[in-house]
């Protein structure tokens, strides 16, 4: 029986690592809008729990519950970039506080810098859209009603209101 060496010669490890080598340089850079989008959809998943627990609030509670930017997690400002909190406006008394690690490009485009849900979940003065900016794009958007309903949009329109983040 004839002893027969069996392995890669040189040139094939070399194609063989050529190969991967272009394989990685392409995949790379997709890996990076991946991470990206997640941190988009966090972000958009956040807030959309954020607008339905404080609207569930106004409903269980039967008083005026208003979610509002925070930057410092104390008192309502204009600016959601920075965070959100949830309170009653009777009370006086803050329910939640929200500063998510990644609100970059976060706003609010509406009536008035907050949103106050009535005892029966409605929001009647504060109907508006949220949507997040990347890269001089509409990333998003998140749809309020006067009902207190909220409604992501779709792609399509996402690209008809591209000039939200064109400012």
């Amino acid at each position: 029986m004839p002893n027969r060496n069996q392995g890669f010669s040189l040139i094939e490890l070399m194609v063989t690592l050529s190969l991967l080598a272009i394989f990685v340089s392409i995949a790379i850079p997709a890996l990076g809008g991946l991470a990206d989008r997640n941190r988009q959809q966090a972000l958009r998943q956040a807030l959309w729990t954020a607008i339905q627990t404080a609207r569930a609030a106004a409903v269980l509670n039967r008083e005026t519950i208003e979610i509002c930017g925070s930057d410092d997690g104390t008192t309502c400002n204009a600016d959601w970039t920075s965070g959100w909190l949830i309170r009653s406006v009777s009370a006086g008394r803050t329910l939640s506080i929200m500063q998510p690690p990644e609100a970059a490009g976060l706003r609010w485009k509406g009536l008035g810098g907050s949103i106050r849900f009535r005892s029966t979940g409605a929001a009647p003065l504060s109907n508006g859209t949220f949507f997040q900016c990347y890269e001089s794009e509409t990333a998003w958007q998140l749809k309020l009603s006067r009902q207190g309903r909220l409604r992501l949009t779709s792609a399509s329109e996402n690209d008809q209101d591209a000039s939200l983040c064109s400012s």
